[in-house]
């Protein structure tokens, strides 16, 4: 079954003031109220913009004074329950916490809904946040990172990933607003000086920090996980939707699992985009068989790592498409 769980908590409040789910006390309600979300996470040197949250059928008093919740702390968690035959309780979690940055009420006919412009990071160019960043020589980046974020944000856990080798021999010092501008400073400068970029973002409340020598263990993509097939984007870009799952990541690498018809190894292929074609047995009496798209082996194989996710969905929706996480990931991890 379809899972969610949304909190509203005031800021630095001790229990939330609003509170949603689809499976209150851990027991599914066929009554649960329709949600509809759309959650880009890429890195905070990428501008996304916001995220945003529907909530249907809500109390007339949330509408008329939906302002209330501006400034709140948001957290929305989702992916499936047991119920379904193919569902995983295991790949849901923590989809979101942030701030809102706007909210505001509407009624259309019988339709009560409460929207809300979320933003992972608090801080704006209106309200900047206290990012200096000192990069002693011969201190590692991490360090140098860790001691920023910790004063920004200390309430907020960071993970970090990244080379041991990102030591300059000068000093160097820096403010910043917001974190997209210590995101994309940090971007440029690892990329220009060591060829390695460190790639900041925030994920289900956490600051995730990484860069290409992360190499965490590889999470095999389940064939019975997959909306449709996975495709091409751009060059070493694949792109692929899966049923909605909390538990991968920025940063996370995948694989595709290898599968197997009556003896035969269904694979994906080493080569990126490669297709194998046979020849069709019909057409042999006129001297060959031509190419059939029907017969073609369009697959994916060794490892990808996940640069960019987006969390979308419409609870009340028949379709898979509306209850789905997509995933823009790199070749060659």
């Amino acid at each position: 079954m379809r899972f969610y769980d949304i909190t509203l908590t005031p800021k630095n409040g001790a229990a939330p003031v609003r509170h949603w789910s689809s499976h209150p006390n851990l027991t599914y309600d066929p009554g649960a109220l329709n949600v509809e979300f759309d959650m880009p996470i890429v890195s905070y040197g990428t501008p996304a913009g916001a995220m945003a949250l529907t909530i249907h059928g809500v109390a007339r008093e949330d509408i008329s004074q939906a302002y209330q919740f501006a400034g709140m702390e948001l957290s929305v968690s989702g992916g499936m329950k047991a119920g379904l035959p193919l569902a995983n309780p295991n790949q849901a979690g923590v989809l979101l916490r942030g701030q809102v940055f706007q909210a505001f009420g509407n009624w259309e006919g019988t339709d009560m809904r409460l929207d809300l412009i979320v933003y992972p990071s608090r801080y704006t160019i209106d309200n900047p946040g206290n990012f200096i960043l000192f990069w002693n020589a011969g201190q590692s980046l991490a360090e140098a990172l860790t001691a920023t974020l910790t004063t920004a944000y200390p309430e907020m856990p960071i993970s970090i990933n990244i080379g041991d080798n990102l030591v300059f021999d000068y000093p160097e010092a820096h403010y910043c607003a917001t974190l997209e501008e210590l995101s994309q400073l940090v971007a440029d400068i690892t990329h220009e000086v060591f060829k390695q970029k460190v790639t900041i973002t925030i994920q289900a409340g956490k600051i995730v920090i990484y860069d290409t020598t992360h190499k965490p263990n590889p999470i095999e993509i389940q064939f019975t996980d997959l909306i449709g097939q996975p495709t091409w984007i751009n060059q070493g870009i694949m792109q692929m939707r899966t049923v909605m799952r909390a538990d991968l990541q920025v940063g996370s690498i995948i694989r595709m699992q290898n599968l197997s018809n009556q003896g035969q190894s269904i694979t994906f292929p080493n080569a990126p985009g490669f297709t194998t074609t046979y020849a069709s047995t019909a057409l042999s009496e006129y001297g060959g068989g031509l190419s059939s798209t029907n017969k073609n082996d369009l697959t994916f194989q060794n490892n990808f790592a996940i640069n960019e996710l987006r969390h979308i969905g419409c609870y009340r929706s028949a379709s898979g498409e509306d209850w789905c996480t997509i995933f823009n990931c790199a070749q060659g991890a």
